[in-house]
């Protein structure tokens, strides 16, 4: 039972943030009818006083649709102070050698990022001429707290097994 409880307090731990970053922009457009290619640099920049977990969510948008007209390339994450590059991962891709719209999305699991200022760059291709688009991403940083309460419940499942086995 009370490796049940360490295990619960780990997954709500690691889970706690102090909250959602949401940060946007889709006013990209393509006046060529081949399509244009952006690149947003400095989406976002926050900085870390000491090493912390982080996660982040980015899917495509179009302002007046549901399916956009945007292929996002590139999501990368820097360290400006060390020089750390992160790329994220695409998690759902379109085929756009047959098709000039769909939903995309990206991903950066949750990972330890190191203390220092860290700046989100996006580049891609916009393929509609008639409305903006672009995408929107979901940063989850943690409250400091969280990180020391995952310690203790690792270290209470630690001593849970350690008296279970010299029991």
């Amino acid at each position: 039972m009370k490796a049940l409880f360490a295990a619960a307090a780990i997954v709500l731990a690691t889970s706690a943030s102090a909250g959602t970053v949401m940060v946007s922009n889709t006013t990209h457009k393509d006046p060529t009818g081949f399509g244009t290619a952006f690149t947003d640099n400095h989406v976002f920049t926050f900085t870390l006083d000491q090493n912390t977990w982080f996660s982040g969510l980015l899917n495509t948008k179009g302002v007046l649709t549901t399916t956009p007209a945007v292929d996002i390339r590139s999501v990368t994450l820097s360290n400006l102070t060390t020089g750390e590059v992160l790329d994220w991962s695409e998690l759902i891709a379109v085929s756009w050698t047959t098709t000039r719209t769909g939903r995309e999305q990206w991903a950066l699991s949750p990972r330890q990022l190191s203390a220092g200022t860290w700046d989100m760059s996006v580049s891609g291709v916009s393929y509609s001429n008639k409305q903006g688009n672009g995408f929107t991403a979901n940063l989850e940083l943690p409250e400091p707290g969280s990180v020391a309460l995952a310690a203790v419940a690792i270290l209470g499942a630690l001593v849970s097994s350690r008296r279970r086995k010299s029991a």
